[in-house]
């Protein structure tokens, strides 16, 4: 009789993404069918509320527009609990305040370009 080996499930990257509009709903579908755990949230109330409440978050998307918040704050609040959150902005432009070590992809951005932006965030 031979021994089979159980291998462990690949684990699958949990986002967070902040905002309900046509963009992030299609990035919203891009990962899912790429194979992340997307957890979509409304505003950045309940995005932070998310990154409380699930075990592990691996990234947190966001909008300039769509967080109804300050995009810096929102950040630092959910960085208080989760130091270092990896966070990718999504948006026409930067935002003032927005930290240094985030990222910001123009909106005309491509397939292959945000998911070589989540793929080097989440590493």
């Amino acid at each position: 009789m031979t021994e089979q080996r159980v291998l462990p499930p690949r684990r699958r990257e949990r986002i967070v993404i902040c905002d309900y509009n046509q963009l992030l709903q299609s990035v919203t579908g891009l990962l899912r069918m790429s194979g992340f755990n997307v957890f979509q949230a409304y505003d950045g109330l309940a995005a932070e509320e998310l990154c409380a409440q699930l075990d592990h978050i691996d990234l947190l998307v966001l909008n300039t527009l769509g967080t109804g918040t300050d995009l810096a704050a929102l950040i630092g609040n959910v960085r208080t609990r989760h130091p270092g959150m990896p966070v990718l902005h999504i948006g026409t432009a930067r935002p003032d305040g927005l930290p240094a070590d985030v990222p910001s992809l123009e909106e005309n951005f491509d397939s292959a370009k945000l998911l070589r932006y989540v793929e080097e965030l989440i590493v």
